[in-house]
């Protein structure tokens, strides 16, 4: 997440005042796993989470996932408590996935980003999780998966539950009953989002610049044909 200022914007006109302990956000443009990112609880706080949702019953970060599968997610005992009581938003401008390339045989990063220029929301859950090493609890976040769409499967056979905004109360509501959340996990229409190749920055978690999100326009040479 690079730019918040719409989404909090949107937060304030659909549940009102929140507690806002971001301030300023710290621009990413390269998010990966173990990172804080963005999220907006379903207690009205906008906060860091750590990318990667650690049980509460963990005993080490090696239970450590940073997505659920939401046809299984209110079964499985890493998810399912957070799944009843603890979900979230997740806002960002876009995402990355990589495909192999025929050509070179090599994974090509892909920015992925809402067709209308604006923001995505993922359906997230979090987890409080105290950790021995550091001596203090620390707030963790989970995406939910879903089936692809048809633009998306060109590059990966799953895709985030991106949901729009007249889904954002069912999905934090607790009294949202699963048959009600199970109405959301489906892809969002291939029309409403683009993607772009991007560099190669993107392969390293120590680039984080605005490098990371332009759009590559180097082509790639095909092999010649006879007819």
């Amino acid at each position: 997440m690079y730019d918040d200022l719409s989404f909090k914007q949107d937060i304030a006109k659909k549940f009102g005042a929140f507690t806002d302990t971001i301030g300023v956000l710290n621009k990413q443009y390269n998010i990966a796993p173990t990172l804080n990112i963005s999220i907006y609880t379903n207690t009205k706080v906008y906060t860091y989470a750590h990318f990667g949702l650690i049980p509460s019953w963990a005993s080490n970060r090696a239970s450590m996932q940073i997505n659920a599968r939401s046809e299984t997610v209110f079964e499985k005992s890493s998810f399912k408590e957070a799944y009843k009581q603890r979900r979230c938003l997740i806002p960002l401008n876009g995402y990355f996935e990589w495909k192999k390339d025929s050509h070179t045989k090599k994974s090509q990063a892909h920015f992925i980003v809402s067709a209308s220029g604006d923001y995505f929301v993922f359906a997230g859950i979090y987890e409080q999780w105290y950790d021995n090493v550091l001596k203090e609890t620390i707030l963790t976040c989970a995406l939910l998966t879903t089936e692809p769409n048809d633009k998306i499967a060109s590059l990966h056979d799953r895709m985030p539950v991106i949901l729009e905004s007249d889904q954002w109360k069912l999905w934090l509501d607790d009294r949202s009953s699963y048959s009600e959340l199970n109405t959301l996990f489906v892809p969002l229409s291939s029309d409403k989002i683009r993607y772009f190749r991007v560099s190669e920055l993107v392969n390293s978690v120590k680039n984080d610049s605005m490098e990371c999100i332009i759009e590559n326009l180097e082509t790639v040479p095909t092999q010649g044909t006879l007819f």
